[in-house]
């Protein structure tokens, strides 16, 4: 093989995996918006251990996020999706997420109280607020 086959394939390889990857990713972003909508930023926006407020409902829970879903744990359910979480009252919801500064123990337990005291406490910090209108 010559030298210029050569380099003609590995470029050919490096634009086809590129081209591959860039479609992946693409179809990715969109199976998160048809999913989730509005509340795609939401997902962009939080990470693991995130404490997310719906402050409609007077609920709250812990996010678990991963590749495709993002998951909230609540009092009530193990696993709820994000979707469900902020839309039970209706679609106009006032979500608020908040990242612990420092470790929080036992806070599955905790009630609505308790987390708005870390809140004033000022123990977890503002990520996010999303609002529908």
């Amino acid at each position: 093989m010559s030298k210029a086959l050569k380099y003609g394939l590995l470029i050919s390889g490096i634009v086809i995996i590129a081209v591959v990857g860039l479609i992946g990713f693409g179809l990715h972003a969109m199976e998160i918006e048809d999913h989730y909508g509005d509340y795609q930023e939401i997902y962009y926006e939080s990470k693991d251990s995130d404490i997310i407020v719906n402050e409609e409902t007077s609920e709250f829970g812990i996010v678990g996020k991963n590749w495709k879903r993002l998951n909230i744990r609540t009092k009530e359910k193990d696993s709820t999706d994000l979707y469900t979480f902020v839309s039970k009252a209706s679609y106009y919801s006032n979500i608020k997420v908040y990242r612990p500064k420092t470790t929080i123990e036992r806070i599955e337990q905790m009630n609505f109280k308790d987390v708005q005291k870390l809140i004033s406490e000022k123990k977890v910090e503002l990520i996010f607020e999303h609002q529908n209108e």
